[in-house]
């Protein structure tokens, strides 16, 4: 399970050397929202990947921890500090991960129904948060791969 807490705490090391007030204008929200976010509070999904994208940080390194920190992709300018996920890539990573499974074999699996899983086939909706860390879990893949496509797919041990 990814520890939300600790994300919060390694998103917000990243603008350590920022006042409030600007990281909160960077950001778009109130600068009370980042007390929050320092005390605890979860920071969005969305301001995560602004940070992926912005900063070039590894989604594995803000979700688990694991090193290295930077993923390696080459940092963007997001147009707004709302970037979209690509739900269709991340809905095919997830389900190429049930190779040799039928739609109905992964319903069963995931304890969802057809229905669902065939919305994520066709990206009509996104896979839940709580799916994609089961991937992560079960299959051992990385998380930049799964949410960004990102080489490996599986971690290096040493």
């Amino acid at each position: 399970m990814i520890d939300r807490r600790a994300a919060s705490d390694r998103f917000l090391s990243c603008y350590a050397g920022m006042r409030r007030k600007d990281l909160a204008s960077l950001l778009q929200v109130h600068h009370v929202v980042i007390t929050r976010w320092a005390k605890g509070a979860n920071v969005p999904w969305n301001k995560l990947k602004f940070l992926s994208d912005s900063q070039s940080v590894s989604w594995d390194w803000l979700l688990e921890g694991t090193e290295p920190k930077h993923s390696g992709k080459v940092p963007v300018e997001p147009e707004s500090a709302h970037p979209e996920f690509d739900v269709t890539g991340i809905n095919t990573r997830f389900v190429s991960l049930f190779t040799g499974m039928s739609q109905a074999d992964i319903a069963q699996a995931l304890e969802v129904s057809l229905p669902t899983v065939n919305q994520w086939c066709h990206g009509v909706c996104r896979v839940p948060w709580k799916q994609l860390d089961f991937a992560v879990t079960h299959f051992g893949v990385r998380w930049d791969w799964l949410l960004d496509g990102l080489e490996p797919k599986i971690p290096h041990h040493k």
